[in-house]
């Protein structure tokens, strides 16, 4: 792979994971909010969490199982020598670990080889075919959890202007809550 490609996909893939999680923390809020207006879709809201949560937890099991690519191993490794809270002290660099150790369990190569780049750790020597690879699924997975975001009823009635928007997205939701409620 030419390097201009990796450079890009580590890019966009950076790009996308701080993205996605700016959405994640827009989203909390505009469901607080949410709930806040209409407590009658609580309880459907609190099952479609559930479920979404449920698949989550289903998925990284799903990760956890599949054998760790040797450049995995690699990766975390080399991280943890710089950043484990036993061999420096440094809050940023304690974080930096908590969240690589979590990447290494849930066999995400993207963050730990972004990681890795951040800290200027030698990735020379790693199957780059591997890792674009990886990058590209994690970018698909932010990408499909910023749509479901953005296309959330609490997203819409955060962006509502006009009491007729939210009269609109509230007759949405009970359509749904009807829906489920037949099946």
């Amino acid at each position: 792979m030419k390097k201009t490609n990796s450079k890009s996909t580590l890019l966009k893939h950076s790009y996308l994971k701080e993205e996605y999680n700016h959405h994640s923390e827009l989203f909390s809020e505009y469901m607080r909010e949410f709930l806040k207006d209409c407590p009658e879709f609580s309880e459907l809201l609190t099952e479609i969490q559930e479920e979404i949560e449920t698949q989550n937890e289903k998925e990284n099991d799903q990760e956890e199982v599949k054998l760790k690519h040797k450049d995995l191993k690699k990766l975390y490794r080399r991280i943890s020598k710089i950043t484990h809270p036993d061999k420096v002290k440094s809050e940023y660099l304690e974080n930096i670990f908590k969240q690589s150790s979590e990447d290494y369990r849930q066999n995400k190569a993207g963050n730990l080889f972004s990681t890795a780049v951040h800290l200027n750790i030698d990735t020379s020597d790693l199957d780059m075919e591997f890792i674009l690879e990886e990058m590209d699924s994690e970018i698909t997975t932010y990408e499909k959890g910023i749509k479901n975001f953005v296309s959330s009823a609490p997203w819409a009635w955060a962006q509502a202007k006009t009491d007729e928007e939210k009269d609109l997205i509230k007759q949405k939701v009970n359509n749904i809550l009807r829906e489920k409620n037949e099946d």
